[in-house]
């Protein structure tokens, strides 16, 4: 069942922008002209739901923006 898929994708530490980012990129990579959407939709939750992810976001450059301290002005 595709919600299973999407919980279990989500345990890996993701948040539902990130699936659903990861998912549309797989699905452009993986499928095949003549084959279901829906398949290679249920191919990429089961990768991503199955495979370990680093740990933190899957967004580095967001990481280093939080890094930054603010100067003041004067």
């Amino acid at each position: 069942m595709r919600s299973d898929q999407i919980h279990r994708a989500l345990a890996q530490g993701m948040n539902r922008f990130e699936v659903c980012q990861l998912v549309a990129k797989g699905v452009k990579a993986t499928h095949k002209t003549g084959g279901r959407f829906e398949d290679s939709i249920n191919d990429v939750l089961q990768y991503l739901g199955t495979h370990e992810t680093a740990s933190g976001s899957l967004h580095p450059a967001k990481a280093k923006a939080e890094e930054k301290s603010l100067k003041p002005a004067a």
